[in-house]
């Protein structure tokens, strides 16, 4: 009883001592701190006011209309009158209309054809022929979207007009023409800005950047000045790298404590981004999410002998992260392969369990999946970073112990 209790001061005593030390570092390092406040605070409203817009608007389209009728006329104004789309009647033909596509003047072309309202009126399909530069998802989008979007509603009042002038009534001309309503309806992104879908992944994403780029920073200045086992002493005993591990990771967590509440708290209130969850859910997620990328920094870190390394290393690993987290592409849309590397990345269920609480409005329990994902990884990890910290500690001491006994052998 009396060595457990001995053991646990020893333990209580080194957490502390670790938590003060590590803190210390931070704050006397001005690239780490940099990394917390920058990196964390203002990259994220900057990339958040980017796209505060939420919805791309006006975008310019060239309009050939080579009918020059009432009815082609009627469809300019129509599509014009779209939030998304800017109609742009100054061209007379295909080949001015793309040269002003190639100088980025307009972003799509729509060709109304000649004969337009003469085969309209007496019964024959026309088609309207549209250009938009696929390699651009969010304008192409926009402006198919808005020229389907129109041709429909003109389809609709021709055909309505028609069915009136057989003495069909307005109503029954409209059931005639669309027997089945289609009702859709956006779940949660109801302004399907892109705002609101990117930033909440992006927020758990740069938890993972900013930790590992910080951890990695203060292990390479460890490792240049072999500091590692004079700042972490219980590193040499027995057990003593449990409390050092826990006190890392309980700081990095208590940070975010603090960082998390200004970003969604204040960040998403000020460019209008739903949070639906309570602060204390998103805490009890992020728990286990700080301590498992904490832990994959330390590992990571015994790779690192200056500290430019991990600056390097890190801007590497930033794109398969950002790949392979779903933010840009579905995971479920990856190989096997990819699928089983993308799992031991702590981004993907981090990003997955926190954009499902604050913006699909997830109990807790629904997301317990991947909370007990991160805690799986937290385990993995924090095993091979007391392994990679054993590791380092003892190269330092036999390191340091060749260098004491150099001056002996030249006397």
């Amino acid at each position: 009883m009396k060595n457990l209790f001995k053991l646990y001061y020893k333990a209580k005593i080194s957490f502390w001592n670790t938590f003060s030390t590590e803190w210390k570092s931070i704050k006397s390092d001005k690239a780490v701190l940099s990394t917390f406040l920058s990196v964390a605070l203002i990259i994220l409203v900057v990339y958040t006011y980017i796209y505060s817009n939420q919805v791309v608007k006006e975008v310019p389209v060239a309009v050939i209309n080579q009918d020059a009728t009432k009815m082609s006329r009627d469809y300019i104004a129509m599509l014009d009158a779209t939030e998304g789309t800017k109609a742009i009647t100054a061209y007379t033909d295909l080949q001015e209309a793309k040269r002003a596509y190639y100088s980025k003047k307009v972003e799509g072309i729509v060709i109304i054809p000649k004969n337009f309202e003469k085969n309209i009126r007496s019964g024959k399909q026309t088609a309207i022929t549209t250009f938009s530069d696929a390699a651009n998802m969010v304008f192409y989008k926009r402006v198919l979207g808005d020229v389907s979007t129109i041709n429909g509603y003109f389809s609709a009042g021709i055909f309505i007009k028609k069915e009136m002038a057989k003495g069909v009534s307005l109503t029954q001309a409209q059931q005639n023409y669309t027997p089945i309503q289609a009702i859709s309806t956006s779940l949660f992104n109801t302004t399907s800005g892109y705002a609101t879908y990117m930033i909440p992944m992006l927020t758990a994403l740069i938890v993972q950047l900013v930790l590992l780029m910080g951890i990695g920073l203060l292990s390479g200045s460890r490792r240049e000045t072999i500091t590692t086992h004079t700042n972490f002493p219980r590193l040499l005993h027995k057990g003593g790298t449990i409390p050092v591990l826990l006190a890392k990771a309980c700081l990095y967590t208590a940070i975010f404590m603090v960082i998390i509440p200004i970003q969604v708290g204040i960040v998403y209130t000020l460019f209008a981004i739903p949070v639906r969850s309570s602060l204390f859910l998103i805490y009890v997620f992020i728990i286990p999410y700080v301590f498992s990328v904490v832990f994959l920094g330390i590992t990571i870190s015994s790779l690192f002998k200056r500290r430019e390394d991990s600056i390097v290393f890190l801007v590497l690993l930033s794109i398969p992260s950002l790949m392979l987290s779903g933010l840009s592409f579905p995971v479920e849309g990856f190989s096997e392969f990819y699928q089983l590397i993308s799992k031991l990345i702590p981004s993907t269920p981090g990003i997955n369990g926190f954009v499902r609480l604050t913006q699909m409005e997830a109990s807790f329990l629904e997301v317990l999946n991947e909370w007990n994902h991160l805690w799986i990884l937290t385990l993995i990890y924090f095993v091979l970073a007391a392994i990679s910290l054993k590791i380092r500690v003892k190269k330092e001491a036999q390191l340091l112990k060749l260098y004491s006994l150099k001056p002996n052998k030249r006397s």
